[in-house]
């Protein structure tokens, strides 16, 4: 199966799952789909051992075999959510909260990966899987971050106000960035690439890839800005935000520099005052629809 077909099946799955949640659980499209693909994918798993005769399991792993999915989604996907995440947030209410946003995004996170970190590491060896520490904070940073599209959606639906959704939707944001920036750097320890690292050489690896992924966020964004101001089609403007989107990522991660935080950086300069001048409405809904 190419990339097409697998992303075909994909959209097809994720929109029957978005039906089914429509009609059944009316949560989150995003949780709901997820809630269904956990339960389809343990539906498969039980009815495996049933039927001898049939692998079911088997074009699961054949189809994901076939394709480099994390480099595919990671790189792709990862670009895009974020960025129309970020898109939506207010930046103005975000620099009056930033000390709060901050505060979660950065200091939240660490201490979310190291509680399960170290919850992960006391409770492996009962379950007789002694896990090294290492791999136990790698997890961590797996797990910790949230999902910054659903939290977007849902604090948009909630109507709560600008000041608070600039905190909650900011935090999102950034800790999925800072997640991916911490298992970056920890990814080394475990698997030897980092043997002999120290702490500064550590924490330089982060601030290089925190504080340059917003660096170029923010100069990438810009760019964009100049370019697209003083023409009104709202299909060149749709069309450069995927490009700045992709591009961003692509550049960030070519540079050593984290990808997520370079792309929302991006996203928020279409969310500064200074952006309302280059969009017109058509442009602004064409932007926030897609």
């Amino acid at each position: 199966m190419d990339t097409i077909s697998l992303l075909a099946l994909l959209l097809t799955l994720s929109a029957g799952f978005s039906i089914l949640n429509h009609h059944t659980l009316r949560v989150p499209v995003t949780i709901g789909v997820l809630v269904f693909s956990l339960l389809t994918s343990l539906l498969v798993m039980i009815l495996n051992p049933l039927i001898p005769a049939y692998d079911l399991q088997a074009l699961p792993r054949s189809v994901l075999g076939s394709i480099n999915l994390p480099v595919t989604l990671l790189n792709g996907a990862l670009s895009l959510l974020l960025f129309a995440g970020a898109m939506q947030v207010n930046v103005g209410h975000l620099r009056a909260k930033l000390a709060s946003v901050t505060a979660l995004s950065v200091l939240g996170t660490v201490l979310a990966v190291a509680f399960l970190a170290i919850a992960a590491w006391c409770v492996f060896p009962l379950l007789g899987h002694a896990i090294p520490f290492a791999w136990c904070i790698v997890l961590g940073a797996i797990l910790a971050p949230t999902d910054p599209v659903s939290v977007v959606g849902m604090l948009k639906r909630l109507g709560l106000p600008g000041p608070l959704q600039a905190v909650f939707a900011g935090e999102s944001l950034f800790n999925d960035g800072v997640g991916v920036v911490i298992f970056g750097v920890t990814i080394g320890l475990p698997t030897g690439d980092s043997q002999g690292a120290t702490t500064s050489e550590i924490a330089l690896s982060f601030c290089r890839e925190a504080i340059g992924g917003g660096l170029l966020g923010a100069l990438t964004g810009w760019i964009a800005l100049s370019v697209l101001k003083g023409q009104r089609d709202p299909h060149i403007d749709l069309l450069t935000s995927l490009a700045l989107a992709t591009g961003t990522f692509s550049i960030a991660n070519q540079l050593g520099m984290s990808g997520a935080i370079a792309v929302v950086v991006a996203g928020l300069c279409f969310g500064t005052s200074y952006s309302h001048s280059v969009f017109d409405e058509a442009s602004r809904k064409e932007l926030d629809s897609a």
